[in-house]
């Protein structure tokens, strides 16, 4: 999804109906799936953003939102080194048509799928009509500025507080710590990929104030214009995450996990039929 080159960001709802929308909704009986043994927050897309105001206004965090997609799922499955990433998130939210497929297949149905850049298009309206202030971390940096540029031509009043690139040395990466700290942000949008970024959040925990941390991978190349995206047909079925695997055949690892997964989830399927005969 791209920015638009020079008109602003216009809501199809003005921003008073929106956040009245999200204070609507009642969060309090929102459930979590199990699927594959990884737990899946079993929300639409407008539950999540409102869980997340909610978060940001009882400033009891930090708090990590995690994407995840079946690769993502097989990797932070129980016994798995990445184990605590999903022990440590606080929202994990179906970032792919794989996981939604799989849910219906070995559990209950998910309530949507959750695409990762129009999710980050909600929070980043909501956090200009609430004046919430946000800082960007990762990808290259001149990825970064370009992402700048378009959300502050894009959202008149976004308060960008902060950005740094996600390749830094040990010297730079202390003062950005110490920036987070100090300037304690709403939110942050992460992207130094999986599971660098889910990593670097552990480790820094302590720096990361009451922040609402969404790991956003490769978004910001994304919205910068300068990575090549998924061919429409695929992005449309949510399968973005399987183009990637099929057309970087080096990745051998993903490939293989993809498989894992099917044959998994199929596994899963043909017990839950049988227990039910």
């Amino acid at each position: 999804m791209s920015l638009p080159e020079q008109n602003e960001y216009i809501s199809a709802r003005d921003d008073r109906d929106y956040l009245l929308e999200y204070k609507s909704i009642d969060i309090s009986r929102l459930s979590r799936l199990t699927l594959l043994d990884v737990p899946v927050d079993n929300v639409s897309r407008d539950e999540a953003v409102a869980c997340i105001l909610d978060l940001i206004e009882k400033k009891q965090g930090p708090h990590h939102v995690l994407f995840i997609d079946p690769i993502k799922l097989m990797r932070i499955r129980p016994g798995k080194k990445l184990r605590f990433i999903a022990e440590q998130a606080r929202l994990i939210l179906a970032d792919g048509a794989g996981i939604v497929w799989a849910s219906e297949k070995t559990v209950a149905p998910l309530k949507e799928r959750i695409p990762m850049i129009s999710f980050i298009m909600d929070i980043v309206r909501l956090a200009t009509s609430k004046q919430l202030t946000i800082y960007l971390l990762g990808s290259r940096t001149d990825h970064l500025e370009k992402v700048f540029f378009n959300l502050q031509r894009s959202f008149n009043g976004i308060r960008i507080i902060g950005r740094q690139g996600g390749h830094f040395e040990e010297n730079r990466e202390a003062l950005v710590k110490e920036a987070l700290r100090k300037s304690a942000p709403d939110i942050i949008l992460l992207g130094m990929g999986f599971p660098q970024q889910e990593i670097w959040i552990k480790n820094n925990w302590a720096y990361l104030s009451q922040s609402i941390v969404i790991g956003v991978d490769g978004a910001f190349d994304q919205l910068s214009g300068e990575e090549k995206k998924a061919p429409d047909w695929w992005q449309l079925r949510g399968l973005a995450w399987l183009w990637r695997t099929i057309s970087r055949p080096w990745l051998a690892g993903r490939f293989w996990a993809t498989i894992h997964f099917v044959l998994l989830v199929w596994w899963r399927s043909f017990k839950a039929r049988k227990r039910q005969r």
